[in-house]
């Protein structure tokens, strides 16, 4: 089952105001978002299904830091990768990603 395989790894660059995800297309299952702050603000980073339900959240980075989310993505689908600190969404700071079935 797909469970027993090596988690995917996502890298993400995060500034004013935008989010980078150095893969728009994972497979379902274990993701390792490997995130790295370039901006000059603390930014966090959350994941949500298309419904809205947030799966989890990485603590604050702060400027220069990174830090790895590890999501499990159970189902195909598109996910809303953001930061959730104060207006930082609705400033750009999201990124879609698109889960496939395993082949």
């Amino acid at each position: 089952m797909w469970a027993d395989l090596p988690p995917t790894p996502v890298g993400v660059g995060e500034r004013e105001w935008r989010i980078a995800l150095y893969r728009s297309h994972v497979p379902v299952g274990v993701v390792h978002f490997n995130a790295r702050n370039f901006g000059e603000d603390g930014h966090d980073l959350s994941v949500r299904t298309a419904r809205g339900k947030v799966l989890k959240t990485l603590p604050e980075l702060k400027p220069g830091s990174t830090g790895t989310l590890r999501v499990r993505l159970r189902k195909p689908g598109r996910y809303v990768v953001f930061c959730s600190l104060a207006d930082h969404e609705a400033r750009g700071m999201r990124a879609v990603l698109r889960v496939k079935r395993r082949r």
